[in-house]
């Protein structure tokens, strides 16, 4: 199955990951999944966290990638500033120094 096939084109147009999963006839996490292994072999799947219009998409143009691209960033920063506070507390003896 090709998941690019069952995605809309246009970041109007998103699928949230439950429709896209119902669409499919899989759970969501088989549909992350595949979003993953499309990604992977370099497919531009572009998504949002629009709570009115969220979810997963192809790009239509520069911009919706270019908003993608943003948003994917900042969530990468986000996790890696948390994974840099655990790894300060573990470095500073963790529950065991308190």
């Amino acid at each position: 199955m090709n998941i690019v096939d069952f995605l809309p084109v246009g970041e109007e147009n998103a699928i949230t990951m439950t429709e896209l999963a119902v669409l499919l006839g899989c759970s969501k996490r088989e549909a992350r999944a595949l979003i993953f292994e499309a990604r992977c072999r370099g497919a531009v799947i572009c998504s949002t966290a629009d709570p009115v219009k969220g979810g997963y998409y192809l790009p239509r143009t520069d911009d919706e990638i270019k908003r993608f691209l943003m948003f994917a960033q900042h969530r990468v920063n986000s996790t890696l500033e948390a994974i840099k506070s655990a790894k300060k507390f573990l470095k500073k003896g963790g529950f065991s120094k308190m």
